[in-house]
């Protein structure tokens, strides 16, 4: 629950630091939702009427003078609080589990990039993430593999068209997807993936600042990068779990303000091993090693935001005695934000395929030239 905590302040510091009152009025939206359709991992098959709705604070961008704002046509960086209704859900058409996902309440950090713009009509791209909060686990109802914990990482992206109808109000409507689980802390945890359809109001508010200095960190081109953490991968069916480590060590290039390359090694710790005759209580699914240390190597990119990155890396094992030999790939995802040049905190997933392996805190430490 902490590395979920962790994240979502993440989120919300960069929306509170970074996210700045222009020339223009930040504004207040609120948006009805339905649902399109909902689904889930493992033959589990979900059908049901969901709707929700959404509460947004829009931090206006347009007159921001950073280079990662003007270069992705950042319009706004937004502050959301959801409630999504999910009670008429029922999984393989068995009626006795309508209920089984309850209700949820989300807290989300979200930007919203100009696509196209015709008149005044605009085009949005709207990716967001924090967490979510579901009435509903497998530990509330033995009938929901879908859900493992209270508290859940969300992702969500859509596409939406804005128009004004007034100088300070305006309708905005589209589509999104969105996806929540717990990031294997508590299983069974196959998830949730839902598509919606909005439509809400936008009301610019009577609220103006100075504009700001841009507060972005000039970085040389080349750097090593070093990086620790720790977390925590739950037992089947139960409370308990194990905590797991990883450490990577690479090099990055700095393209440009808002992109990296970058190679290197990674290296996962196990805290427990798998034992066969412990079979319950050590396996974990791809995550399962029979070695203390498992060592891979990895490239992939860093998109910058300014002090925030999206970090996304893709890998093949050099050495992992796992219970399944053939799972020898892997990508790591995750966000990280710079402090100071030299370091930077971070949150990163380790996944095999669609399965979250675990999620992970710590430190990044970097030596620039």
């Amino acid at each position: 629950m902490r590395l979920k905590v962790l994240l979502c302040a993440l989120l919300c510091a960069f929306v509170i630091v970074k996210a700045q009152a222009q020339d223009s009025k930040n504004s207040v939206e609120i948006t009805p939702t339905a649902g399109i359709k909902i689904f889930s991992a493992e033959k589990n098959y979900l059908k049901g009427k969901f709707w929700g709705t959404e509460l947004a604070y829009h931090f206006n961008m347009e007159n921001n003078p950073a280079s990662y704002v003007r270069i992705f046509n950042i319009k706004s960086i937004d502050a959301v609080v959801s409630y999504r209704n999910m009670e008429q859900v029922v999984l393989n058409s068995d009626p006795s589990t309508k209920g089984l996902l309850g209700s949820t309440v989300g807290v989300l950090g979200r930007f919203e990039f100009g696509l196209l713009k015709a008149g005044p009509v605009q085009l949005l791209f709207t990716p967001g993430a924090g967490l979510i909060y579901s009435t509903q686990t497998y530990f509330t109802d033995n009938k929901n593999p879908i859900v493992g914990s209270h508290i859940n990482i969300a992702a969500q992206a859509g596409l939406k068209l804005f128009t004004a109808i007034t100088p300070s109000t305006g309708i905005q409507g589209g589509i999104d997807i969105l996806h929540y689980s717990n990031g294997a802390t508590r299983l069974p945890n196959n998830g949730v993936n839902a598509y919606m359809w909005s439509l809400g109001l936008v009301q610019k508010v009577n609220q103006r600042q100075s504009p700001r200095s841009d507060n972005e960190l000039n970085i040389p081109k080349n750097s090593i990068e070093l990086g620790g953490d720790i977390g925590y991968r739950g037992v089947f069916k139960s409370k308990d779990g194990h905590f797991k480590s990883g450490l990577y060590l690479g090099y990055n290039y700095r393209l440009s303000k808002i992109l990296s390359l970058k190679i290197g090694a990674d290296a996962g710790y196990f805290y427990t091993v798998f034992d066969p005759s412990n079979f319950v209580e050590t396996f974990q699914y791809y995550g399962s090693s029979y070695d203390r240390w498992r060592v891979g190597i990895s490239a992939g990119v860093d998109v910058w935001l300014g002090r925030l990155a999206v970090m996304a890396n893709y890998g093949h094992y050099i050495h992992y005695r796992t219970y399944f030999p053939d799972n020898q790939k892997y990508w790591t995802a995750g966000l990280k934000y710079k402090i100071k040049p030299w370091v930077a905190l971070q949150v990163k997933g380790y996944i095999h395929g669609t399965e979250a392996d675990y999620v992970g805190v710590g430190p990044i430490f970097n030596v620039h030239w």
